[in-house]
């Protein structure tokens, strides 16, 4: 359990789904797991990379801090977030060739307080969101703040220290200019909403969920209006952009790591130990299926793509689903995973943990594209963009693209 649990440090793979931005824009990746759950808008992400030799890298840069959040993209800026028991700090780097562009330290507002345990991972483990206004960020110590494309502060504030084991991960998302976080621990739990221009909170509604490194994610409701989406233990829940419950339906148990695939108005929550759930949830929320054979999801999110359920785990285990009838159609073995799988077109990228990343087709037939090493350890979930992968190593931001590809 203690070994389960350690896994789940890195569920800065975990955070949300943006809404409602420009997916055309070939520069915009601004939240954890991207504009749709893991799938991208682009279909052209490299496929053949080596870190040791230099194929396919672009630039790389150099971090000097511990975080494992991933990073994110608006127009021609990378954020990151970093920090230790010392120092927080949010970073924007220029996209095109990956140098610094600013540095800013989030002070501590817990007034003295004694700070959270800090492991290998550090205190920045949720991945930041931004949008064209700057970007917003949680750290592990409870201080969220806001700060302009050009690195001016914008606003601050401090939740109070999160009590749970190993670190507090669970990311924000964003929706119609609210700043939305899941703030479940085990002292108490809440989900708010923030306005992204002044820190004003709009709402903020009490919950008792116990702890999670889940991620909020953002899905559209009938209507196509947008619903905030915390799971937790025992239950996934749909908020509207005014804080009320519309739907709430049986999510995994457990202190629950990785956060939902969805499809076609289907939520699939999963956590090791428990089962996998899917339920329809547009009209009368219903469920449809559980999976409880095999290994489930540990620490990486799941996604579905073109039909299909995948989902992998920090032991090397890839499984693909039936996500109409949950029946299972293969298993094979993949790379240890804390980041979450993502795709674009007809390719799945499994990053493992070692940074040996699996590629493979889509499909109902286990086809391996190719198997592409980083030489640098791989936690934090990649950005993608036309032709480009991002990625957080635990030594340096990766750019890698095919020869050619776009430049923001």
């Amino acid at each position: 359990m203690a070994k389960l649990k350690y896994w789940m440090l890195s569920i800065v793979c975990s955070a949300a789904c943006a809404y409602g931005h420009e997916v055309g824009n070939s520069s915009t990746w601004n939240v954890f797991r991207g504009p749709n759950a893991g799938i991208s808008p682009w279909t052209n992400a490299p496929i053949l990379w080596d870190g040791t030799s230099g194929t396919g890298v672009l630039w790389k840069t150099p971090l000097k801090m511990s975080g494992v959040s991933s990073p994110v993209l608006w127009g021609k800026q990378i954020y990151v977030t970093e920090g230790d028991g010392k120092e927080r700090a949010v970073l924007a780097f220029d996209a095109a060739d990956g140098h610094l562009l600013w540095r800013q330290v989030v002070a501590d507002g817990g007034n003295g307080t004694p700070l959270p345990p800090v492991s290998d991972y550090g205190l920045a483990m949720p991945t930041p969101v931004c949008d064209e206004k700057g970007v917003y960020a949680l750290f592990g110590t409870g201080d969220l703040a806001a700060f302009s494309p050009d690195g001016k502060p914008l606003w601050q504030m401090y939740l109070g220290r999160p009590t749970i084991g190993y670190g507090f991960a669970s990311s924000p998302s964003i929706a119609s200019n609210l700043l939305c976080v899941q703030f479940d621990h085990h002292a108490s739990g809440r989900v708010l909403a923030v306005e992204t221009t002044t820190g004003q909170i709009k709402w903020n509604v009490e919950r008792s969920r116990g702890a999670s490194w889940s991620s909020l994610m953002v899905v559209s409701d009938a209507d196509g209006k947008p619903l905030i989406v915390a799971n937790a233990n025992g239950s996934t829940t749909a908020y509207d952009l005014t804080g009320h419950v519309i739907w709430d339906v049986d999510g995994a148990t457990g202190e629950v790591a990785p956060t939902p695939a969805w499809w076609k108005e289907r939520i699939y929550s999963v956590n090791t130990g428990s089962k996998l759930l899917c339920h329809k949830v547009h009209g009368n929320a219903e469920k449809l299926w559980e999976y409880t054979a095999g290994q489930l999801s540990d620490t990486a999110s799941p996604i579905v793509v073109n039909g299909l359920y995948f989902m992998t785990t920090g032991a090397g285990r890839l499984t693909c689903l039936d996500a109409e009838t949950g029946g299972r159609i293969w298993v094979n073995d993949s790379p240890g995973c804390y980041a979450s799988l993502i795709s674009s077109g007809d390719r799945l990228y499994a990053m493992g943990r070692d940074g040996t990343s699996l590629i493979i087709k889509t499909d109902r037939t286990y086809q391996k594209i190719g198997m592409c090493s980083l030489g640098d350890g791989v936690d934090a979930t990649p950005a993608m963009t036309d032709g480009r992968l991002y990625i957080r190593g635990s030594k340096w931001l990766w750019c890698l693209g095919n020869k050619g590809a776009e430049k923001p």
